[in-house]
């Protein structure tokens, strides 16, 4: 519940793009609507242009909110471009409503604070600065400075924008501060920090969520063959090293989509996937397997092959944690007394497909 008033970036952009089209609507009556267009009386000649140039943008960007990773260079290009964006909008709006006395003027504080969500304090100065001038053009160019109303007016409103620009630029880097903090405290209580996967304290939890929350996964525990002897002829850096191997293999070839990764301890690691297919988790076996034999560990001594063995289990419902990792664990050890760089599967669930078939 606390997370849910965190203002992410993603969070800051989808308010940002609501506030668009709440300002986009609200302009069709001030320009068209005739009982508020005959009096104010704005300029409507190049209007269309903008509101579709408007419309145009805004749906892209709801696109690439929705569909595009925070990662990609479209989600960077639409989120952050926005911000240029509404600083041009800004200024066209304001020529078309009035200029220094355009009733839009605040939108310009409604900027400058979303820019300091993505760039705290520099942004919210920078920002506030092309505001500032769009906002001081305007002003010299409507002659404001020959009446003394007009001049306190522009005086009250640019001291009121860099106040937000500051205060604004402050509060949002003492938030990110925060959130940062937070993160890396929640990070290091959940990830392993030598391979960079999850931990076992993770593992847990999430084994325990998955059982509560009663969906089909299935539960994958695996253990680098013949570890000690890494450590015994190689020494324990070269051990590390090779754990780091099979914990970047993983994170490389099990995305967020299809489950996650884990040390479950020494040399052991878990997986939980979001599937019980088996021809899923076995393709995944076997590209990770590739893998590493196409790119062992190469040390002084030359290339250090790795494999693995797994133990593969699905869940049953009404299954506790304990006993499907329990399930999972004696596969493993199944797999290793096999001969290892092997996996031995489920023969429960096994036998419970066959029954429905």
């Amino acid at each position: 519940m606390k997370d849910s008033f965190t203002i992410t970036e993603h969070r800051s952009e989808t308010i940002s793009s609501l506030l668009r089209w709440f300002f986009l609507v609200l302009c069709l009556p001030v320009f068209y609507y005739p009982p508020i267009s005959s009096v104010l009386k704005f300029e409507t000649d190049t209007f269309p242009i903008l509101f579709l140039i408007g419309i145009v943008y805004m749906t892209s960007t709801q696109i690439v909110l929705h569909r595009m990773p925070e990662t990609s260079l479209y989600y960077r290009v639409f989120t952050r471009g926005g911000i240029i964006f509404d600083c041009l909008a800004y200024a066209w709006l304001m020529q078309l409503t009035g200029g220094a006395d355009s009733p839009f003027v605040s939108v310009g504080y409604l900027i400058v604070i979303h820019a300091a969500l993505y760039w705290r304090l520099r942004g919210a100065l920078i920002v506030g600065t092309a505001s500032f001038i769009i906002l001081t053009y305007f002003f010299i160019r409507d002659s404001g400075y020959m009446n003394t109303l007009s001049s306190f007016e522009f005086f009250m409103k640019s001291i009121f924008l860099w106040l937000i620009a500051f205060y604004g630029g402050v509060i949002a880097s003492k938030e990110r501060q925060y959130y940062f903090e937070k993160n890396m405290y929640q990070l290091q209580s959940e990830q392993d920090y030598l391979t960079g996967l999850l931990n076992h304290r993770k593992f847990q939890e999430d084994v325990l969520e998955k059982t509560k929350q009663g969906k089909p996964f299935t539960l994958v525990l695996c253990d680098i063959d013949r570890f000690k002897k890494f450590n015994d002829l190689h020494g324990h850096l070269i051990g590390d090293e090779v754990l780091k191997l099979v914990g970047a293999t993983f994170k490389r070839f099990i995305s967020l989509k299809e489950g996650e990764s884990y040390r479950y301890g020494g040399e052991e690691f878990a997986w939980i996937l979001h599937t019980t297919c088996r021809t899923e988790v076995k393709n995944t076996i076997e590209k990770i397997n590739k893998h590493l034999e196409t790119y062992p560990y190469m040390s002084s001594d030359g290339a250090l092959p790795v494999t693995l063995s797994y133990g593969i289990a699905s869940y049953v419902e009404g299954e506790k944690p304990s006993q499907i990792i329990q399930r999972a664990d004696v596969l493993l050890y199944e797999a290793k007394a096999a001969g290892r760089n092997a996996c031995e599967l489920d023969i429960v669930r096994e036998q419970e497909n066959q029954l429905t078939m």
